[in-house]
């Protein structure tokens, strides 16, 4: 028993000196673990830098994609908390309100994610997601056209890679959906 904890003492501490060496950006290496290690990951580095917005940012980000809301949603207000004008946080809750089926309020939340990132992709093709949701093609279709016509040369714009392809698809698969007719 002793053993075990002096185990747990030694390992703690390596970890607490880790943490103190590792900038919280390099929390976790994105894609490279399943969601699951990268959630205990981000919560042990929580625990001893509770206020490290951009890891609970990325806690929230992972609660999200195994669809555990609730626990995300108090993480994305933790964060806002912490920086009420954070973009990915505005952006994470938009998505969380639309897996939510909460549109009204994604419709919301995005449009201060515009506010305050007017030239970043991303707002544009999460607008256009939630515009879709809301039963507005027409408005989606322009949000990802707006999107996809941002200059390249903007410090917000990095839509020149995966953002720019994800706007493509999107308004190509919004195209291709409103091309079906139905047959009776």
């Amino acid at each position: 028993m002793k053993t075990q904890r002096l185990l747990f003492v030694v390992a703690a501490v390596g970890l607490l000196a880790l943490l103190t060496i590792v900038p919280a950006a390099n929390a976790h290496v994105e894609n490279n673990m399943p969601d699951s290690v990268a959630e205990m990951e981000y919560r042990i580095f929580l625990e001893f830098k509770p206020k490290d917005f951009a890891t609970r940012v990325k806690l929230a980000t992972v609660l999200l994609n195994q669809d555990k809301l609730a626990e995300a949603e108090q993480e994305f207000e933790n964060a806002l908390n912490l920086d009420p004008n954070n973009l990915q946080a505005h952006l994470g809750l938009s998505i969380l309100r639309l897996k939510q089926g909460k549109t009204g309020e994604a419709l919301e939340i995005i449009k201060k994610a515009l506010e305050i990132a007017p030239d970043a992709p991303s707002v544009y093709l999460n607008y256009g997601k939630i515009l879709e949701a809301h039963n507005r093609p027409e408005q989606a279709r322009e949000m990802y056209q707006k999107g996809l016509n941002k200059t390249a040369g903007s410090p917000e714009n990095s839509g020149t890679g995966h953002e720019r392809q994800q706007l493509e698809t999107a308004l190509r698969n919004l195209q291709d959906n409103q091309d079906i007719t139905p047959t009776n």
